[in-house]
């Protein structure tokens, strides 16, 4: 029993063993077939496409979201609902702050100061002691008059006689009582002014007093407010009078008229102060300076703008409401309870802002989606290469930074914006389909819309610029066509633009000056793109139309070498010039580009043109005496040669696909069928080996537009069709519809665009042209002997060579 009980043991152990083993093996390969589908999975999903994709949106909202939003109102704009204030700010208000330095400068008191004592105080004193002197000289009265008639004095019997006593006394006695009078006037203290309270100034004085700077070398200058009571104006006589008679007192009661007289003489010809008008000047302006602003203040939630059309004083209380706007949400608020209020408004006002981001960036993401959509579906190409894509999303990528950059710092000049837009759409019609571009560039507007958050009449502007431009630009055959196509785009922009204005019933200036902004932006998008013309081509490496007429020239170096150095091969590229440009055509293809093209795309024949057998004179071929490798060698180099060639004469990028296209990865069918006679046979009479065509098939790659599928048809059937020792229309047709289908059965038309019915439709074009070349002629008769009969001879139809 325990025998077969260990027995037993090591069979059920064995069992387990095994099948466990077997289970962790499936459990294995499940988690490599698991692990394995999730890598594959995630190679799918993290494609290029994928990546250029997600970069383009994040981008795009990144964008969109820089800085902070900017005042959308314009001078002359209508506002359609009262505007309130987000934030408490407050604004200058120049009216008011114009009355309160107005107010400044008239509270500034007149500056005066005194008059040269010359014509003044020190003349006065002087002419009261020259009447001493004269009354002394005087022997009589009469004398005595006539002395002070001639100075035009007042002669006074009474003072006479009271000077006379005064000059009587002993030792000069008279004279020095008579001086201290003199002296003792309180002249200084005599204020006349003339032209009181009319001084040339702006505003006058509202002060009550005026101000007397009074200055002299030897003493320090002195300011005294003097009352405008104590003030005599020059030209009221009565104060004058009251003035001379109250310094005449200090005299004998006989003098008083006399000195009264002198006195009023002199304070009629010359104030005693005169206004300083520079010194007032200086006061009025510093007291304007020291003026203070007048500030307006408005309140949260204040109308600070009612529906009207928009002023300048307007615009700028907008601007500072949103400048107060900005920085309050900027603005470090402490936690204090007296701060309460203010810290709930800011949560509020940037919880609204977030929420408003949150929106346009979800807007942002939705109408790049839609253009990435929309560029997959009608044009796939954008994603097939990484320059392709990198130069799509570029283009639009900074077109939206332009006009971000422009929302932010010239806000006030939203026109400024069609330059970027027409600009993008411009280029975009150079280089893609136009269909495709005018799709991409409107939804492309869509976006700018969102990202500067503009209204509808400026949408409609962007649209009517872009499309109209696009529409212009589907062919550029001279350079003159961008700035024709410029100026219609500028009159439709300004006819859209003035509409909107007029719809929002704008001011009439506003209207105007924004349809005129608006055109020249246009037209100045289009001189641009005119000046930039050769760097586009060469950056999304197409070519225009110019550019390929320029090429067709046939004095460019490249094509007269090619006509020295190989004549057949440059007979066969004009001919298949015109068959190709026939057939695109036909098909809606650019006939331009594929003519050009067909004209360099065997260039590369050149340095070994005498082995290509267009070239080859007499029944010399020099193939007969190579290998069929080595001879595929050299069929094939004009490839590779053709390229070297072309960028050494700098042909466009576009031109270049032609010479590698247009064979695609055919057969050299002709040197594969000697390699494979010349096959060692066996005993059955078949070959030993069968030769892989892969070994004669060129390197490619396969067309990849129409235009270089129509030349590789076009490139088979005329070497085919010469090559016919009597080519009728039936072989024609044979030959070309047999080269054609060899093309689509072998797959050399699977990477391009088109389709089945434009083949059939290139088939029809090439036997119709072909037959046109390769027609029959009238036979002209021999000339007649004569012995033959004069009739004339039936003309017959012969062949033509090519």
């Amino acid at each position: 029993m325990g025998s077969f009980g260990r027995l037993c043991d090591d069979f059920m152990f064995g069992w387990f063993t095994k099948h466990s083993s077997r289970r962790k093996q499936v459990r294995g390969r499940r988690l490599q077939e698991s692990g394995g589908s999730k890598l594959r999975l995630l190679r799918r999903a993290f494609t290029w496409k994928f990546f250029s994709s997600a970069t383009f949106v994040s981008l795009a909202v990144v964008v969109s979201l820089y800085g902070s939003r900017t005042l959308k109102y314009s001078v002359g704009q209508r506002v359609e609902h009262p505007v309130y204030v987000r934030a408490d700010f407050q604004v200058p208000d120049p009216q008011q702050t114009r009355a309160n330095r107005s107010a400044a400068r008239a509270s500034t008191p007149s500056h005066y100061t005194l008059n040269a004592p010359g014509v003044t105080i020190d003349r006065i004193r002087a002419d009261l002691m020259r009447l001493y002197r004269t009354a002394a000289d005087s022997e009589s009265f009469e004398e005595y008059k006539t002395s002070l008639t001639e100075q035009k004095w007042l002669a006074d019997e009474a003072a006479y006689n009271k000077l006379r006593e005064l000059v009587s006394l002993p030792d000069q006695k008279g004279q020095q009582r008579f001086k201290p009078w003199v002296d003792a006037m309180a002249l200084e203290d005599e204020y006349v002014a003339r032209d009181l309270l009319r001084e040339p100034r702006d505003p006058a004085s509202t002060t009550d007093y005026i101000v007397l700077v009074s200055s002299s070398e030897d003493k320090p200058s002195t300011v005294k407010k003097i009352p405008l009571s104590l003030l005599v104006p020059q030209d009221n006589e009565r104060a004058l009078q009251g003035s001379a008679s109250g310094l005449s007192r200090l005299f004998p009661f006989a003098l008083r008229s006399t000195v009264e007289s002198l006195i009023l003489i002199t304070m009629h010809d010359q104030p005693t102060i005169v206004y300083d008008r520079g010194g007032t000047l200086v006061e009025m302006l510093a007291a304007e300076e020291a003026t203070p602003t007048a500030m307006t203040a408005y309140k949260q939630g204040q109308p600070c703008v009612i529906p009207a059309v928009i002023g300048s004083e307007q615009h700028q209380l907008l601007q500072a409401e949103h400048d107060a706007y900005l920085a309050f949400l900027a603005e470090d608020i402490d936690m204090s309870e007296a701060q309460e209020s203010r810290r709930l408004l800011q949560t509020s006002l940037r919880q609204q802002r977030l929420q408003k981001q949150v929106g346009l960036a979800m807007l942002v993401i939705a109408v790049s989606i839609g253009l990435l959509v929309y560029a997959s579906v009608n044009y796939p190409r954008v994603f097939m290469f990484r320059a392709t894509t990198i130069s799509f999303f570029g283009l639009i990528l900074a077109m939206l930074v332009c006009t971000r950059l422009v929302d932010l710092h010239w806000s006030h000049m939203p026109s400024l914006i069609l330059i970027p837009c027409v600009f993008a759409g411009s280029v975009l019609a150079i280089v893609y389909p136009p269909r495709f571009a005018l799709g991409a560039i409107c939804i492309a507007m869509v976006l700018v819309a969102v990202s500067i958050e503009s209204n509808l009449t400026m949408l409609a502007t962007l649209f009517t610029g872009v499309t109209v431009g696009v529409y212009q630009l589907d062919e550029i055959r001279s350079r003159t066509k961008l700035i024709t196509a410029g100026m219609m785009t500028a009159l439709c922009v300004m006819v859209t633009a003035a509409s909107g204005g007029l719809l929002e019933t704008h001011a009439p200036s506003f209207v105007i000056g924004h349809a005129l902004r608006a055109g020249g932006c246009a037209l100045l998008a289009a001189f641009i793109v005119s000046g930039v013309l050769p760097f586009i081509e060469r950056i999304f490496g197409v070519a225009t139309s110019l550019t390929l007429l320029e090429w067709r020239d046939p004095t460019k170096p490249l094509l007269q070498l090619l006509a020295r150095e190989a004549p057949g091969t440059y007979n066969h590229s004009l001919v298949l010039g015109t068959l190709a440009e026939a057939a695109c055509e036909r098909i809606g293809a650019n006939g331009l580009l594929a003519q050009v093209g067909a004209l360099y795309h065997d260039v590369g024949k050149i340095p070994k043109a005498e082995y290509f057998a267009e070239n080859q004179t007499g029944s010399i071929n020099r193939h007969d005496n190579l290998a069929p490798t080595m001879s595929l060698l050299i069929i094939l180099g004009h490839v590779k040669d053709g390229i070297e060639m072309a960028r050494e004469y700098k042909l466009p990028r576009v031109m270049q696909h032609f010479i590698e296209e247009h064979h695609g990865t055919t057969v050299v069918r002709y040197f594969h069928h000697v390699a494979s006679e010349k096959q060692p046979k066996i005993a059955s009479g078949k070959h030993d080996r069968e030769v892989s065509e892969a070994e004669f098939r060129y390197a490619g790659p396969r067309p990849q537009t129409k235009e270089s599928a129509v030349i590789m048809l076009c490139d088979g059937v005329e070497g085919a069709v010469r090559a016919l020792s009597d080519p009728t229309v039936g072989r024609i047709e044979s030959v070309v519809h047999y080269i054609v289908n060899d093309r689509l059965s072998d797959g050399q038309l699977s990477d391009c665009d088109i389709t089945l019915k434009e083949v059939r439709i290139v088939e029809e074009s090439l036997v119709k042209s072909l037959c046109s070349i390769y027609h029959g002629r009238v036979a002209y008769p021999k000339a007649k002997s004569k012995d033959d009969d004069s009739s004339a001879q039936m003309p017959r139809a012969v062949k033509t060579g090519s």
